[in-house]
């Protein structure tokens, strides 16, 4: 039972903290943290009856939830044991949706945000979000495009 939580310098074990300590694992965590915050902010401000905040919300959350299925499936693995799905063409289009969505809910939300703080603290964190999701975008493109070198087994 203890050989299941292992690090991934071993190479078997079911997670992989190398992951969670890579440049793609920290963009994640750092992903999950700014669109849960601009999601909170949303949340918890006085004013948010508006169709608007309520796009802006159902995005922030959906995004969350998906950069936290991803993180897990890297952590553990389950990327190398699904391998009928082309994961880093599929992380790719998520940020992509995901970049545009969360610009797209960003612009809208700057619109109406005139005098209202917890309004434009969430906007201000969903661009940063976007920013970031782009950013993810741009990677999980060159996992996908730039051939990655053979491995050798002796």
């Amino acid at each position: 039972m203890a050989d299941m939580v292992t690090t991934g310098s071993r190479g078997g074990g079911f997670l992989d903290f190398n992951y969670g300590r890579s440049f793609a694992g920290i963009l994640k965590a750092v992903q999950a943290i700014v669109i849960f915050i601009a999601f909170l902010c949303i949340t918890c401000s006085e004013w948010t009856h508006y169709s608007t905040y309520r796009y802006f919300e159902v995005v922030t959350i959906w995004f969350f939830i998906m950069v936290l299925v991803f993180y897990v499936i890297y952590l553990t693995r389950l990327h190398q044991k699904m391998t009928c799905i082309q994961w880093p063409l599929t992380e790719f289009l998520h940020y992509v949706v995901a970049t545009v969505l969360i610009l797209v809910a960003s612009i809208i939300g700057a619109t109406k945000a005139y005098g209202r703080t917890g309004l434009a603290a969430g906007v201000f964190f969903g661009f940063a979000s976007a920013i970031l999701y782009g950013v993810g975008a741009w990677q999980s493109y060159k996992m996908w495009r730039v051939p990655q070198p053979a491995t050798v087994t002796v």
